[in-house]
Parts: structure tokens; sequence; C-alpha cells
């Protein structure tokens, strides 16, 4: 078996996911340095950069399924002219490295390929262009009050329901000098609860903004929440690009969160909101936060 990061076509829930069908993923949140181009073909391609990072998947092949692969991506050993190449990377996740792994680079046939894509993610890249966006919410901006102060509440009016993102643990790992900052770790056996919204793209420049987006704080995500009624839905959300211990959160900043879960989220979750923010800060339970 060989292990294999993908960050484009087959990934998960994308156009030739199909490929990977019973290989085990071993991680689904990692990357790897490199910069991401649109080919403007309908996939990307990476090239090798030592500063930048592409996020994909960590699987486990056969060698017939990377025979397959190899023949998808225009890879023959050897060959001249191929569309990819294959090279053995260093493969990292939040916390630090976790494997080698074959990828695919830029060939010679796509090497002119000049259009970056942001943030070195194919699937928010691509979420972005379809015009319609939901933002999955599981912290301070479950909240209206920060909204209504910078006058942006009219992009957060559309209030679908709540969700809840299997897969990811809620933990304050965002150690800031403002106290810890919600966060998604990977946890294959927890899940997280939050707020849906359906935004117009201002709504986003927002959120890119405030959640620092820009200054590598945090970093969007494409996942999939289920509602209440079942519906599966794709979103838009943020994780934090450095973990740490969890670190205690100002009331302030626990009052927003409590507030906004009180809205739509379950009695059970709030209530293990509740504990949490309550051991962060040596037993300060509802009543002393308000």
């Amino acid at each position: 078996m060989t292990k294999l990061f993908v960050y484009g076509t087959l990934r998960m829930q994308e156009e030739n996911c199909s490929y990977l069908k019973n290989a085990k993923c071993l991680h689904d949140q990692t990357w790897i340095y490199g910069k991401l181009y649109d080919t403007n073909k309908g996939y990307p391609v990476m090239k090798e950069n030592n500063v930048e990072k592409v996020y994909g998947e960590l699987y486990e092949v056969s060698d017939e399924q990377l025979a397959a692969i190899d023949r998808l991506e225009g890879y023959r050993e050897g060959g001249s002219d191929n569309l990819y190449e294959r090279k053995l990377v260093a493969v990292f996740d939040d916390f630090g490295p976790v494997a080698e792994a074959l990828t695919y680079i830029t060939g010679r046939s796509l090497a002119d390929s000049t259009d970056v894509i942001p943030f070195g993610d194919w699937k928010v890249y691509r979420y972005m262009r379809k015009g319609e966006i939901y933002y999955f919410a599981y912290g301070s901006c479950m909240d209206d009050r920060r909204f209504k102060l910078a006058k942006v509440d009219q992009y957060f009016s559309n209030i679908i329901g709540s969700g809840r993102l299997d897969g990811y643990g809620f933990r304050f790992s965002r150690s800031t000098k403002d106290g810890g900052k919600a966060d998604l770790i990977v946890s294959p056996d927890e899940f997280v609860e939050g707020v849906i919204y359906r935004l117009p793209m201002e709504g986003v420049d927002y959120l890119y903004e405030r959640e620092g987006v820009y200054v590598e704080a945090y970093r969007p995500l494409i996942e999939t929440v289920s509602t209440v009624d079942g519906t599966d839905i794709d979103v838009l959300t943020f994780i934090g690009i450095a973990k740490s211990d969890e670190t205690k959160p100002t009331e302030v900043y626990a009052d927003e969160i409590l507030t906004g879960a009180e809205k739509l989220l379950s009695g059970s979750y709030i209530e293990g909101l509740r504990k949490r923010i309550g051991h962060l800060m040596g037993g300060m339970d509802r009543e002393k936060q308000t």
C-alpha cells in the first residue's frame, strides 16, 4: 500500500473522488508545502514552494488505484511531456508532520499555469464560485452583537437554522492576547453544533477580516453539516491554523458564545459548552458571566 496526498479533483465529493473509493483516508485535514494554481481546465496544479501551503487529504492506496490515478493525472514514469510529475513529500496536520506520501506536482504541460488559488485550498476556491454561500458559525459569530456594532448585521439576517458538524471537536485552542478563541480540532468521535447563515459575498469579506484569515490566524474550510431535518449542506467555516493547549476565554467572549448558542443549539450541547467554559474559567457559572 502507498500513501497518497490529494489536493484537487480526487478530494472527497470532488469530480474524481471515485478513484479513491474504498481507499483508506488516513487524515482528511492535512497540508504540504507548495503553491496551488488553477489550470482553467477544471482542475488545479501544484508547483513547488517552500513557504506556502496546499491543503488536502491523505490516503492509503493500492497499486491498482495508484496506476489508475497515474493515468488520470497524465503521468508516465520517464515521460517527457507529462501533465503531472509524481513526488514524495512531507505531509503535515495542525499538530506537525504525519507522514511522507506521494503527490502530483506540475509537469511540463501545465508549467505555464499562473492563476493562483487563494489559501491553497481547491474546495474553498470552487465553493466561492458557486454563488450560494452558507456559513457555519460555532463560536462568537453565533451572536449578532458584533455584527450590529460593525453595521454588517444585514448580511447575517438569513439564518437557516442549526447544524451539526461530525468528526470535529470544539476547543478554545487558539491562544491570543485576548484569551482563548473557539476552534475546531479533528476528532472522529465528536461533533460540533452551530448556526447556519446564508450569506452574500459582503458577509464573507467581513468574516475573512474578523477571523484573521489574511494574517493566518484561521483559514477557510468547506465541510458538510447536517440540519435538524436531516438535510446535508456544504458550508464555509473557519479552523485555527496554529493550535495550543486550551486557554480560558474572556468573560465577554464566553458570553457571546453562550448567548448565540442558546438561540438554536440543543440543550445538551449548550450544557457541554457551559461546563467547558466553566472549567477553563475556574468554575465560573453562566450567571457570573453575564
